[in-house]
């Protein structure tokens, strides 16, 4: 509040604000959260994905580029370095990107994000020091809660953070020698749709979600340099 108050009467910085608002006027929504930390480091590189609109009303509202693309999604993973002592963290952001024209749900729950894999459960989920792909999976005839569907935009990207301290970092499975990480995102069902008007007639017999598995590079996790 400090700062503002100090800049308040600086025509500069009023001028700085009105060209990052006119920035994200031009360049959209969907790149603006890629273009930004270039301009300004501190910022994240994506909204938060649990901010994102959720998928209501899928039986009826559902966009037709959205349902017709494929493998519309790419994952990227960043991570800080391993802690090696009380009050530091291990911090690892999964970005999520949907790469079609057309807006696709995604099955997503900020709380139920997985450590590692059983091989079959949907959603996003986190591994460490697997290089080996991960399997599809297979699922049958599954609904997913409509507070659990997130919408991402044409070419539009989220980011999830998970944070661990250091007190953690053995039940994780790693150790003070090299270790690994990489995210994934699967869904093994379309998921079906419920009636919204109580007839019993839905427009869409399934929720649109893409079904398959991907998979982030495998990212070297540093150590920490006190």
């Amino acid at each position: 509040m400090s700062m503002l108050r100090r800049n308040s009467g600086n025509p500069n910085w009023l001028v700085g604000i009105f060209l990052l608002l006119l920035l994200g006027l031009i360049i959209g929504p969907g790149l603006l959260p890629s273009v930004l930390p270039s301009i300004i480091p501190s910022a994240d590189e994506s909204m938060p994905c649990k901010w994102l609109r959720t998928g209501a009303e899928r039986a009826e509202h559902q966009s037709l580029i959205g349902r017709t693309a494929t493998n519309p999604f790419s994952i990227r993973i960043l991570t800080s370095s391993l802690p090696n002592q009380t009050g530091q963290t291990l911090r690892i952001r999964v970005v999520i990107t949907n790469n079609s024209m057309g807006t696709v749900a995604f099955y997503y729950n900020p709380d139920q994000v997985r450590v590692g894999d059983d091989g079959f459960s949907s959603g996003l989920g986190i591994v460490f020091n697997r290089a080996t792909s991960l399997p599809a999976g297979s699922g049958g005839g599954a609904s997913y809660p409509e507070d659990d569907l997130r919408l991402l935009g044409p070419k539009q990207s989220c980011v999830h953070t998970s944070e661990w301290p250091f007190e953690q970092i053995l039940s994780l499975g790693l150790s003070a020698g090299q270790n690994i990480v990489k995210a994934y995102y699967r869904s093994t069902s379309p998921g079906i749709s419920q009636s919204t008007n109580g007839t019993g007639r839905v427009i869409y017999a399934d929720q649109g979600l893409w079904v398959g598995i991907v998979e982030s590079e495998s990212l070297p996790i540093p150590l920490a340099v006190n």
